[in-house]
Formats: structure tokens, C-alpha cells, sequence
């Protein structure tokens, strides 16, 4: 899985143009917990950066040093794209392919850049490189909000939150605490889908 992926992902730096350089201080992993996130780049916080405004790396250096304190990279310009083995084995090869273009997206701005973020920049490249803006969802949770009229599931997560306890409720309490769905005006149910 990882030798395709850093494979597919010289291949479309050239082919897609990226300004990203694989051989600069960039890791691979697998992870095999994730459930919402197809893959990653990790990196540093480096102070002061911004999305669409060039860093000097030798200047961030001289002034944070060559690597922050309270960061777990050794590197200041280091990072690592870490792929979910359980979106490996959901997708199919033309998700997958889109979904490390959408990581290289986020290494490309990380090396020019120092941060990443979802914004306009990404959008436009994310379009340029027929990328996913989000990647799509491999991974079910274990509760699941429906809208109480029509069935349709509108949320789903992996663990008791706030949502889940307000989904719980029943409608009169709702409606005074949450909006109703937007399908048809309804309230939320939720389905505990280990639950018998």
C-alpha cells in the first residue's frame, strides 16, 4: 500500500505539476485506526505561517530554529503523509489516486507555504489536479441520525457526543435545543447500529 502510494505520488507530481518535492524530509505511514480521514499530512505549527504567502525557510529557521520545541518532528520542514489502511481497502484505485493528489495539495502548500488549510488555494488547485475538496467517506460510525420522517441519515459518528445525546431526546425537547432537519422539517433518531 505504501510503496503504490509513494509511487502514484511521483508519478503525479510530474504529471500533474505539483510544486512538491518527495525527497524533502517527507515520511509515510499507515495507519490502521483511522475512520474519517482517508490519509494526512502531519507537520509542525510553524508560527506566523499563511496559506498562499510564500515562507522563507531559512528565515523561520533562524528565528524558531530547526525545530520547534513541543513538536514531535526533528525537522522544522519536516512532515508525513499517513494513509488510513481502511480507506485503502473502501477505495477503489481512481479514489485512492485522487485522494494522494489531495494529500499532495497539502504537502505542496506545507513545503511553500509552512501550514496547510482547506480554503480557496486548495480549491482551485484541488480542481486543477481533479482532486477531492473532502475526501469520501470510507468508514460508517456507530450512530446514526436520521431524520425522523423520511429515514435519511444525516449524520453519522463513531462515538457518543453531544449530538448523539440530543438525537436521544424526543422531539418537543428538540425543538427547543436544535434545528430541525432540513429534509422535512422533522426532528433526529438515532440508531445505535451494535444494538440489536
Amino acid at each position: 500500500m505504501l510503496a503504490y502510494s509513494r509511487r502514484y505520488a511521483r508519478v503525479a507530481v510530474v504529471e500533474f505539476g505539483f510544486d512538491a518535492n518527495l525527497d524533502r524530509n517527507v515520511e509515510w505511514r499507515v495507519s490502521r485506526r483511522a475512520k474519517r480521514r482517508a490519509a494526512a499530512v502531519r507537520h509542525p505549527t510553524v508560527p506566523g505561517a499563511e496559506v498562499g504567502v510564500p515562507l522563507d525557510w531559512t528565515a523561520a529557521r533562524r528565528e524558531h530554529g530547526s525545530a520547534l520545541s513541543r513538536s514531535r518532528f526533528d525537522d522544522l520542514d519536516a512532515c508525513e503523509v499517513v494513509c488510513s489502511r481502511r480507506a485503502v481497502d473502501a477505495y477503489d484505485e481512481a479514489e485512492w489516486r485522487r485522494t494522494i493528489r489531495h494529500e499532495l495539495i497539502h504537502l505542496e502548500q506545507f513545503q511553500r507555504f509552512g501550514t496547510t488549510g482547506h480554503g480557496a488555494w486548495f480549491r482551485e488547485r484541488a480542481e486543477a489536479v481533479d482532486a477531492d475538496h473532502r475526501c469520501p467517506a470510507f468508514h460508517r460510525g456507530r450512530y446514526l441520525l436520521r431524520c425522523r420522517d423520511c429515514g435519511d441519515v444525516l449524520f453519522d459518528r463513531c462515538r457518543e457526543c453531544e449530538t448523539t445525546r440530543l438525537a436521544e431526546l424526543p422531539p418537543s425537547e428538540q425543538a427547543r435545543r436544535v434545528e430541525s432537519t432540513a429534509c422535512c422539517g422533522a426532528y433526529y433518531e438515532l440508531e445505535d447500529t451494535r444494538s440489536g
